[in-house]
């Protein structure tokens, strides 16, 4: 029997290659049939893996890894997979060796059916900071020994931090010297806000500093500022140091520049939520918001609307002018709504000349009002610098009980009836 072929959705060539290239393990899982299938993985998970992508390329993840269960990798990725939480874990498991080995995992949902893991080994790093914990339980005269440990933290590539419990550095690794440009002179004795980027809010920090003041660690990803000022994205790890009273001596903090890995994140996310020309959302993307404002209905009441609308006589636009101008016209249409709507509206291509406008908390009448306004934008705008164009709409308020599916039916019908009447209209449904 022919193997069947798996591929990335949604990621074109360039973004595959960059994906090759991390420093982190990368793997792609695809669901199917009550398991998880690889459909990718990236040099470095070869190497770590210590096997070709091919041998499982298109094998359950049972099959390949037996033991995913047994440390909770395959729980994790089926949580993420049907409520689209990304979740960041640590898994501990052993080698032939018995050697006990750490794993930090990033899983993020990519599609419909396809999750993203980007995975590193953190047992070093685990390691060094059991030797802190036990440091700290020491007497004072051992807890000097720290400076001995400092010299085994330079090994490491990420980046170290030692405060006392007022953020003040005490000590830093070479690898906090090399990304992020400053001296160690200008770091020691100085708050860690030096490296504030100015991307996070009060609240931000004031939940960061309640957390490890209460001697819990603290885990997140944080945007921070070298001296040239370049922002970069740290996955940040803080642990509190205590003292044989158990009150908190120290912090040490461990980052590691995450940039690389955000940045794909974030153009996968652009790549399966946007739309290629009009660079608005596209169809999944909506149809994905329609649902949670279903089910945030459902749960608190809260109205909504959608709004469509396509151009009239789009298909004489083609063939007089060539698709060409055609596209012009989608792009310029789709600037003109997006900067004469609401921040809270979500507003994306249907298909073809298709587009819809979810309306959130929002009445029937309003919608009228929201839909004229547009409507006489449009007609009244010079689009693409050149053309003149109408557009048809339908509006519909959400009613109990009703299916997505329903919802949108009932719009698109009160579209074409806005078109059967002579176009340039507006029909609630």
């Amino acid at each position: 029997m022919k193997k069947k072929k798996f591929k990335m959705q949604n990621v074109n060539k360039s973004i595959t290659i960059a994906i090759d290239e991390l420093p982190d393990n990368v793997v792609v899982y695809k669901f199917q049939e009550d398991d998880f299938i690889f459909v990718y993985m990236n040099k470095n998970a070869e190497k770590t893996e210590n096997v070709a992508k091919d041998e499982l390329i298109g094998k359950k993840l049972a099959e390949a890894f037996p033991e995913a269960k047994d440390f909770g990798l395959f729980d994790i990725l089926l949580k993420v997979y049907e409520d689209g939480k990304p979740r960041e874990f640590d898994t501990r498991f052993y080698t032939d060796e018995k050697m006990k080995c750490w794993r930090y995992n990033s899983v993020r949902k990519l599609s419909s059916d396809e999750l993203i893991v980007f995975y590193k080994d953190m047992t070093k790093c685990k390691q060094l900071e059991d030797k802190l914990h036990l440091l700290d339980k020491e007497t004072a005269q051992e807890r000097k020994k720290i400076q001995l440990l400092a010299k085994a933290l330079e090994q490491t590539d990420d980046m170290v931090f030692i405060t006392d419990v007022n953020g003040i550095i005490e000590y830093v690794n070479d690898s906090v010297l090399v990304k992020t440009g400053y001296e160690r002179s200008e770091l020691i004795g100085n708050k860690t806000n030096i490296l504030k980027s100015g991307k996070h809010t009060d609240t931000f920090y004031k939940e960061l500093w309640e957390t490890i003041l209460s001697g819990k660690n603290y885990n997140s990803i944080i945007i921070d500022k070298t001296k040239d000022k370049r922002l970069y994205y740290a996955d940040l790890k803080i642990t509190p140091l205590f003292d044989e009273n158990e009150t908190i001596q120290n912090f040490v903090a461990t980052s590691t520049d995450v940039t690389s890995r955000i940045k794909v994140e974030e153009k996968l996310k652009k790549l399966a939520t946007t739309d290629s020309l009009t660079q608005i959302y596209n169809r999944y993307e909506i149809d994905n918001a329609i649902k949670m404002k279903i089910a945030r209905y459902r749960r608190y009441k809260e109205t909504f609307c959608l709004l469509m609308f396509d151009i009239d006589h789009f298909k004489s636009v083609n063939d007089t002018y060539g698709h060409d101008a055609g596209d012009r016209v989608l792009k310029a249409l789709s600037h003109l709504v997006s900067n004469h709507i609401r921040t809270t509206d979500i507003f994306g291509r249907w298909g073809g000349e298709e587009f819809m406008i979810l309306l959130e908390n929002t009445k029937t009448e309003e919608a009228f009002v929201i839909a004229e306004k547009l409507r006489k934008i449009v007609e009244t705008s010079l689009i693409d610098g050149k053309y003149t164009i109408t557009v048809s709409m339908g509006v519909a308020q959400y009613e109990e009980m009703e299916s997505r599916e329903e919802l949108v039916k009932r719009v698109d019908k009160a579209l074409y009836k806005a078109k059967e009447k002579g176009r340039n209209q507006i029909v609630v449904a």
